[in-house]
């Protein structure tokens, strides 16, 4: 077992590790996307819904459904499970009508608009990393448009049609409010999950989904490596189209676990190698590195965020990148072979 360093090391010391340690990044240039045009609609969708005349649910509900047919079988069908809205039966009515006049749903949509009364901050964040989106993906469709709903809870972000977004705002309701109260027990209500339901993590939640979409035929893999490498170059697309938001936002980790990350990356490279769990193909060994949890262990100590081999697999395919001056970021893409990525790349951890 590697030991790992502790978060108890004084801010002078930590600067006189870095230095020693490694040759800090050279200052990164972003490209002007000023002159990229980003035009976004906002679709109030859980306004319209909960909007509704409930003593006259059936007429509304027909001619919302007019009013926005595609977000609204989605939503109907697909979200909130109350079937297709082609039948439009009694008790499909009555199922949708029951969640809008549900005290608790209700409640929640009434946070929700206090919340978010408007969303031009939003807004302008998100037409920021469309503009890096043009600019890096230019064969590809933007999203126009992003509709906001209400859905019990089910979904954070979906992207839909013509490469639309849309965001469920009562999964960013932030650190106040009660998610366990609705469901006690329910994993998705986990403390280390429900610290991220905030506004300043919005954005990149959707981007997050974005990127997803880009790697939706990428071809599966079975060891540990493949996965960390995958996750790695998705989160390098993300720090290209949010390249201005807190490390901390990008990585899903509280600040103390942001150092333990870049204090710890030499340890966590020979942690993963000798340990024999980099060419690993048994998930249940490596699953709490590679996918969100309150921390890596066992595996590594408790102090350590999950999605810890995440991290390297994101230095990883920076460091390929930074080998591939003239790639163009669209055709990371192309780049399936974990393997071979990681010998291009020359990584090797900072020294401590």
């Amino acid at each position: 077992m590697q030991h790992f360093c502790k978060q108890s090391f004084t801010i002078l010391l930590l600067a006189a590790l870095t230095l020693w340690g490694c040759t800090p990044d050279e200052k990164r240039v972003l490209p002007d996307v000023s002159g990229i045009a980003a035009p976004l609609e906002i679709v109030r969708f859980e306004q319209a819904l909960f909007q509704l005349d409930t003593t006259n649910f059936a007429q509304g509900l027909a001619e919302l459904a007019t009013a926005q047919p595609e977000f609204a079988e989605l939503f109907s069908q697909h979200l909130i499970g109350a079937g297709s809205l082609a039948a439009m039966t009694p008790e499909q009515v009555e199922y949708l009508r029951g969640f809008v006049a549900s005290p608790i749903y209700r409640s929640v949509y009434d946070t929700t608009q206090l919340r978010y009364p408007q969303l031009d901050d939003v807004k302008a964040d998100l037409q920021q990393a469309l503009r890096y989106f043009r600019h890096y993906f230019p064969d590809l469709q933007a999203p126009e448009r992003l509709t906001t709903f209400n859905a019990a809870f089910n979904y954070a972000g979906i992207i839909y049609g013509e490469n639309e977004l849309g965001v469920g705002l009562d999964m960013f309701l932030g650190p106040n409010f009660d998610y366990a109260r609705y469901d006690p027990g329910a994993p998705i209500f986990s403390n280390y999950l429900t610290r991220t339901y905030t506004k300043e993590h919005l954005v990149a939640a959707l981007v997050r989904v974005l990127i997803d979409d880009l790697f939706a035929e990428s071809p599966p893999s079975n060891r540990l490596l493949d996965e960390m490498v995958a996750n790695g170059k998705k989160l390098y697309i993300l720090d290209q189209l949010l390249p201005t938001a807190p490390d901390t936002i990008k990585f899903r980790v509280t600040a103390d676990q942001w150092t333990w990350l870049q204090d710890n990356e030499r340890n966590l490279w020979a942690h993963l190698l000798t340990e024999n769990l980099l060419y690993s193909t048994r998930y249940m060994d490596y699953r709490k590195l590679v996918e969100p949890s309150p921390s890596g262990a066992p595996a590594l100590p408790e102090e350590s965020p999950g999605e810890s081999a995440n991290y390297v697999g994101f230095l990883i395919v920076k460091a390929f990148m930074r080998q591939q001056p003239d790639l163009p970021l669209s055709e990371l893409l192309l780049y399936n072979d974990a393997q071979k990525l990681l010998e291009l790349s020359k990584y090797k951890p900072k020294r401590e």
